[in-house]
């Protein structure tokens, strides 16, 4: 009788467990899995106890440490389940003309002019005739703000050279042939700060080795050129990765 009400038991709390996997976030899956670990495994221990089995009861929970030990360093080193750290994952860049974001999470990027007469407006909030205007000025005084600019114009209006009339693909591509101003320019530019890299990357100061790999890999699947990105914007992240490394 009592292996049968621990049977029904144990089918009951499976049954809990999928419905709530289905619907959970992967932190609270990962945080229920091991506490509900522990509580099964109690019970197990329990259970045995309870039946006359105490040295099975030692023997189990003798072998069932190093496994406890060993799950929790993985978690601990892995950083599964918890939030990206720093910034609440979202990295930022800055030229003359534009202040970028972009969330780890969704990959949106979002823009702020901090530059001439559209100055702390969102670039959302301008019309396309007005950013294309903006394109011209950063082309007269700012190549990075081209190549930041041109790869959000391909993320919100990809037909946007259609719009100016062909002049994206000569004047705002960097010549003939449709190159982008950030493949032609290629890298980051200019020397960067170890606070400038952590806000790259979306990385507090004392960011580790492996949070410095994920978060590097994670954006270059966002920004790489082949993804909508640029190439400046590629650089910029390549270069605050091997800076945090490095020091």
């Amino acid at each position: 009788m009592a292996y049968l009400l621990l049977g029904l038991a144990l089918l009951a709390g499976l049954y809990l467990l999928a419905r709530a996997f289905v619907s959970a976030e992967p932190r609270a899956v990962i945080r229920a899995a091991r506490y509900g670990g522990i509580a099964a495994g109690a019970i197990v221990l329990g259970f045995l106890a309870y039946s006359g089995r105490l040295s099975s009861a030692l023997v189990l929970a003798g072998a069932a440490v190093p496994l406890i030990v060993r799950w929790r360093t993985l978690f601990s080193t892995t950083g599964v389940g918890r939030k990206n750290a720093g910034t609440g994952g979202i990295s930022r860049v800055e030229t003359l003309f534009l202040r970028m974001s972009l969330d780890h999470d969704s990959g949106a990027m979002t823009g702020e002019v901090v530059h001439g007469p559209w100055k702390g407006r969102r670039l959302d909030q301008l019309a396309l005739d007005q950013l294309l205007t903006l394109l011209a000025d950063c082309r007269r005084e700012d190549p990075p703000s081209v190549a930041v600019l041109e790869a959000w114009l391909d993320r919100t209006s990809p037909d946007w050279r259609s719009a100016a009339g062909g002049a994206g693909e000569g004047q705002g591509a960097g010549g003939p042939g449709g190159e982008r101003s950030g493949d032609r320019d290629g890298g980051g530019g200019g020397r960067m700060s170890r606070d400038e890299a952590c806000e790259i990357l979306g990385l507090p100061p004392d960011a580790s080795v492996d949070q410095i790999k994920e978060a590097h890999k994670r954006l270059m699947m966002k920004v790489h050129p082949d993804h909508g990105g640029s190439t400046y914007l590629a650089a910029k992240i390549n270069q605050a990765k091997d800076l945090l490394l490095r020091h």
